[in-house]
């Protein structure tokens, strides 16, 4: 064999097994459907799946939708729940809260019949909101006022306020009794005690801006940091250590993990999920990056099936209603839905 078909026999075995690689180390993740959704021109925010209960609850600007996520049926809705955020979920009580972002409140729901029990007032512009089932409590992080609102799950009524000392994004608690929190505008991880409700612990997540999106790994004892400048950082929640750090899309909102596959998925606004793989508690590796739809920036993870529910739609920005206020967001009529993406 010349010298010259030699290189190229080489180069050819070597692209075959760089392509065998890559093809072994996919996901496999890909739209299966859209869902259409044509109920109204809203924006929307975070999704949070019932697994037992197979449903669906996602935030659509003044209401809540529920889906049916082997189905995509829309089974109700939950309305008037003015700059609806998040949702949390207490299945074991039978009672899921909303926070309102607008009314500074958060609505208490029946989660069977799917009716408003109780409107709880909140601090001012409640956004990420998670439940504590440790503590049995609900946590509303309310980002102009700077602190969360602890209420019991169990009735709704408030347990305390915890002053945050920082604006915060995305939350989540460890099962042990503790919460975690973002303090997007000081690049710290606040933990929080769900039984003293105060922070006991303030970890700075170096070179990250803006830290938004949370998951964790409660096994490896992991977070899973999403930042607006392109990064994932990995932080040990016991000591607040930085593992390492990879790179995800821009302008990140939602962050989950897989305990079944070892998956982290970043959805962010550029119209990608970036998927990394936890090969261990300090060996992480990027997958690879699916797309979705330019805007959908949330998602919720069906731990069942393991399939996504991206929220899509063409968002229209509009001028302030006064000079100096903030743009305005619309969907464009009849262009929003859910992605389904999976394996």
């Amino acid at each position: 064999m010349s010298s010259r078909n030699m290189n190229r026999f080489v180069l050819c075995g070597v692209s075959s097994l760089i392509l065998a690689v890559l093809a072994s180390a996919a996901s496999g993740y890909h739209i299966l459907k859209k869902i259409p959704i044509l109920t109204g021109e809203g924006t929307w925010d975070f999704g949070t799946i019932d697994g037992p209960g197979r449903r669906l609850f996602l935030a659509h600007e003044t209401q809540v939708e529920v889906l049916n996520v082997d189905t995509g049926e829309l089974i109700s809705t939950i309305p008037d729940t003015k700059g609806a955020h998040g949702i949390a979920l207490a299945p074991e009580l039978n009672h899921g809260f909303i926070s309102n972002g607008t009314s500074a409140t958060v609505t208490m729901f029946d989660m069977h019949a799917l009716k408003r029990l109780a409107d709880i007032p909140a601090g001012d512009l409640p956004d990420s909101i998670v439940y504590d089932p440790s503590s049995k409590q609900v946590f509303s992080f309310n980002t102009v006022s700077r602190n969360a609102t602890v209420i019991r799950a169990v009735d709704g009524s408030v347990a305390g306020t915890i002053a945050l000392d920082g604006k915060p994004e995305f939350a989540v608690p460890d099962g042990q009794g503790h919460v975690f929190n973002n303090l997007v505008d000081k690049a710290i991880v606040a933990r929080i005690d769900a039984r003293t409700l105060a922070i006991d612990r303030r970890w700075p997540v170096t070179d990250c801006d803006r830290p938004t999106s949370l998951a964790m790994d409660e096994q490896t004892h992991r977070l899973f940091i999403g930042c607006r400048n392109l990064t994932l950082y990995v932080m040990d929640s016991d000591t607040g250590k930085i593992v390492t750090n990879l790179p995800i899309g821009d302008n990140v909102d939602t962050t989950a993990f897989d305990p079944a596959t070892g998956l982290i998925l970043s959805s962010t606004e550029d119209g990608i999920v970036t998927i990394i793989h936890e090969d261990g508690p300090d060996s992480f590796r990027l997958v690879e990056t699916v797309k979705t739809h330019k805007g959908s920036q949330t998602m919720a993870l069906d731990l069942k099936t393991h399939r996504l529910f991206v929220p899509y739609g063409d968002v229209n920005k509009l001028p302030p209603e006064t000079p100096g206020g903030k743009l305005r967001k619309k969907v464009a009529a009849n262009s929003f839905g859910i992605l389904v993406l999976g394996q």
